[in-house]
């Protein structure tokens, strides 16, 4: 037998398994390793729950109503008359730096689950880039405006 696969040795076609496994169920298109390459690196994946929508008047109503439950709230706007956007390029990072909430189609309102503790929010649109630093305390919610007024640079 002379495949790729019978060249590896049991440990590394194990954890190429593993990660094509993990990849699988959680339905995530995860490039994996080749053969030929002699490393693979594993790291640790953080998931956040999120809720993001916002577009039209009952997806609207629908995001103000669970608003309550949801300790950081980020919505998004842009204009003189703060009209919604979507579209957001949106990056959430830990106190240490690590992403935990990544997405390319935020907007307009976007919630997260997160626990007490510093964070990083970078959001994008339409070439500008606007940065906050929130903290969350764990008992109380917050929200964090975006807002777009002039035209990319």
């Amino acid at each position: 037998m002379n495949t790729a696969a019978a060249t590896l040795s049991l440990p590394r076609r194990a954890l190429l398994g593993t990660l094509a496994a993990t990849a699988l169920a959680l339905g995530a298109a995860v490039p994996l390793a080749q053969a030929q390459d002699e490393r693979v690196v594993v790291g640790p994946m953080r998931v956040t729950t999120y809720l993001n929508g916002g577009i039209g008047a009952d997806e609207e109503q629908m995001m103000r109503k669970a608003a309550k439950d949801w300790p950081l709230r980020m919505i998004f706007s842009e204009k003189k008359d703060n009209e919604f956007v979507a579209d957001v390029r949106l990056l959430v990072t830990n106190a240490k730096g690590a992403p935990v909430l990544m997405l390319h189609g935020a907007g307009p309102m976007t919630y997260a689950m997160l626990p007490a503790g510093k964070y990083r929010i970078s959001a994008s649109h339409k070439g500008q880039t606007e940065t906050r630093e929130v903290t969350l305390d764990g008992k109380t919610g917050r929200d964090v405006y975006f807002h777009w007024t002039g035209k990319a640079k």
